[in-house]
């Protein structure tokens, strides 16, 4: 029994944030691909002449009224991951942007912890140092194998100076 477009995709993307989380532009990736699949349109009814893009935003603004899509939750439990993996500031923006956030909401949030810490990377680089026993290299090198990791040359000077 075919169900209504509407409702049929609804549930696709119920299913979908069931098993990964993702952000609202992942969610509406997600639908489009859906709607190109021919077997959308064995399992649900279109109505004749319907918008598809707007019948996606409306399910994505519905996911979002009922916080199944939690962006800020999302980007918090992923830069939390990133930092335990001592990436640097702009690899973790660089990540979260390939996760699909927005580069503003990325930069009002990076901008947030930098607020409640303004010692955030010299942190996750003194650490990083650490794990990788690069401690008693000569500073050249210390440089270059930092700066490989994309962490800024403020950072990396005020640990050295340290």
């Amino acid at each position: 029994m075919k169900k209504e477009a509407h409702e049929y995709l609804f549930n696709e993307a119920v299913k979908y944030l069931g098993k990964y989380p993702a952000t609202r532009k992942k969610i509406k990736e997600y639908l489009q691909k859906k709607i190109k699949d021919k077997k959308t349109y064995a399992r649900a009814i279109f109505p004749e002449g319907s918008d598809k893009e707007e019948m996606i935003d409306g399910i994505v603004e519905r996911l979002d009224e009922l916080k199944i899509i939690n962006e800020n939750h999302f980007i918090e439990s992923m830069f939390h991951y990133y930092q335990q993996s001592l990436f640097s500031i702009r690899k973790i923006k660089n990540k979260l942007f390939q996760k699909g956030f927005d580069a503003k909401v990325i930069d009002e949030f990076i901008n947030q912890k930098f607020h409640e810490n303004p010692e955030l990377e010299v942190e996750i680089l003194k650490q990083y140092i650490v794990k990788k026993k690069i401690a008693d290299l000569e500073e050249s090198d210390l440089k270059k194998k930092l700066y490989q990791q994309s962490f800024s040359e403020n950072s990396i000077f005020r640990v050295i100076k340290d």
